[in-house]
């Protein structure tokens, strides 16, 4: 077998060789005639002083032999580098994103967080994938779809991450009402909040021991747990009560119901069952009418 070197390297290592060898001969001499000093001392710091001077030389002139490879090596090595940082960007990207959600304890396995409209629950997270079983949107219930969705780390260096209170947690939840029927609007919100006191009574206890535990822990002014009904209107002028209750997550939607049924309820809105005599009234109407018009297309034809 043969090795091809080019000749400039051969050059190279020749007097890379040769200037070994120089060195080495010149300093074997150096230490030669400095053993003739009777000074131990002096003999110690002569010896230091041309074995620094030798290396010194010998680095030197080995940087100048082989600087033109070193360069040709580190723009090789630089070339490859930045290969390997391209093809593997989207690697490094979800390594940054683990990082980030470790350092900032953005979220745990169990959370239930949203990000660019997919909403679950956090069943695993590792450096490059986290993996989330899928949610329906908070007003359609809590129970989960059966599918899983897995996210590259990568995406929580580029979009806001929306941690949600856990079912069983208390939490501010929101909800707006809006009545097509004129009424007074002080009847309205008085309505409302009784509703909400009937609804919410039994657990009103908890959940102002709750918020005060929580606005505590999380050093910031929290909304509840006393009902808050705001009145609005629409843009073509319809009434609209903004409500904020403070409940328990996974009932929120069920109270929602329930306040919505007795405050219409108690407003009297809603359509009522015609009475018998009335749809009978009507029936014998519509039975002339049908009438009317067959006699009519009769003597259209005639």
């Amino acid at each position: 077998m043969h090795f091809f070197i080019p000749s400039r390297v051969a050059d190279h290592i020749t007097l890379t060789l040769v200037l070994l060898a120089s060195a080495f001969v010149l300093r074997w001499i150096g230490e030669l005639l400095l053993t003739r000093l009777s000074d131990p001392a002096l003999l110690r710091r002569r010896r230091f002083t041309l074995r620094t001077v030798c290396n010194m030389v010998l680095a030197v002139a080995l940087l100048a032999i082989w600087l033109s490879e070193i360069h040709d090596m580190l723009l090789s090595l630089t070339a490859v580098i930045v290969a390997m940082v391209v093809a593997a960007k989207e690697l490094i990207m979800c390594a940054a994103g683990s990082m980030l959600r470790l350092s900032g304890h953005l979220f745990k396995v169990g959370d239930r967080i949203e990000f660019a409209g997919i909403h679950g629950e956090v069943m695993d997270h590792g450096l490059f994938s986290t993996t989330i079983m899928e949610l329906p949107s908070t007003h359609h219930g809590h129970a989960g779809t059966g599918r899983t969705v897995m996210l590259p780390n990568s995406v929580f260096l580029t979009g806001a991450v929306r941690v949600e209170a856990q079912p069983r947690h208390y939490a501010p939840h929101r909800f707006t009402l809006t009545l097509e029927t004129p009424v007074p609007p002080r009847d309205a919100v008085e309505a409302i909040e009784a509703a909400a006191e009937a609804t919410l009574s039994a657990d009103r206890d908890l959940a102002a021991r709750f918020h005060q535990f929580a606005a505590r822990k999380s050093g910031v002014e929290i909304a509840g747990p006393a009902t808050e009904v705001m009145v609005g209107t629409t843009e073509f002028g319809k009434l609209q009560f903004h409500v904020v209750i403070y409940c328990l997550v996974k009932d929120a939607r069920a109270h929602e119901q329930a306040i919505t049924l007795e405050a219409l309820s108690a407003l009297g809105i809603g359509a009522a069952a015609p009475k018998p005599a009335e749809a009978r009234a009507w029936a014998e109407i519509a039975r002339q009418l049908r009438e009317s018009a067959g006699k009519a297309r009769d003597v259209a034809a005639a």
